[in-house]
């Protein structure tokens, strides 16, 4: 999808920051990318974000998930173009639920759950354990956080 703000335009995806019991954080190795990420992906045209976010978590680890409320949306400037992150909040999954992961294979190679200070950043897009340390942060104050990253 893309979005427009006066000249500014921008594709957009939403995330989703599912937990384990031990508050770890669910990221998935994409067979299309090189680095690691939340579940999530692109918003298809008119599709809301949260929409986007339990379809794409869906269609990637199997599991229909209740969305809970937006952390943070982030505008990020690369040379390639800008695009706009939302990370919503997702349910942290109980022993049967993982169990229950079924992985979309022809775009998930397989997952893992980390501390995001376990994850060294060669694994994952620069601009994403910022994104989701504000995420994790607003999980905490309950208050939703906007960030602008130009790279």
């Amino acid at each position: 999808m893309t979005t427009s703000v006066g000249r500014a335009k921008a594709t957009a995806s939403a995330a989703v920051i599912v937990r384990d019991e031990q508050g770890r954080v669910l990221i998935v190795n994409p067979v299309y990318k090189e680095r690691w990420n939340l579940p999530g992906g692109h918003l298809e045209e008119g599709e809301l974000p949260s929409a986007a976010a339990r379809r794409e978590v869906r269609e990637e680890i199997g599991l229909d998930l209740e969305i809970g409320d937006l952390l943070v949306t982030a505008w990020v400037t690369r040379a390639e173009g800008s695009h706009v992150f939302h990370v919503f909040d997702g349910p942290q999954l109980s022993p049967e639920q993982q169990r229950a992961i079924t992985l979309q294979e022809s775009e998930i190679g397989e997952i893992r759950f980390c501390l995001p200070e376990d994850i060294p950043p060669s694994m994952i897009p620069p601009f994403a354990l910022a994104i989701w340390r504000e995420a994790l942060a607003a999980r905490e104050t309950k208050r939703a956080a906007y960030l602008e990253l130009a790279l």
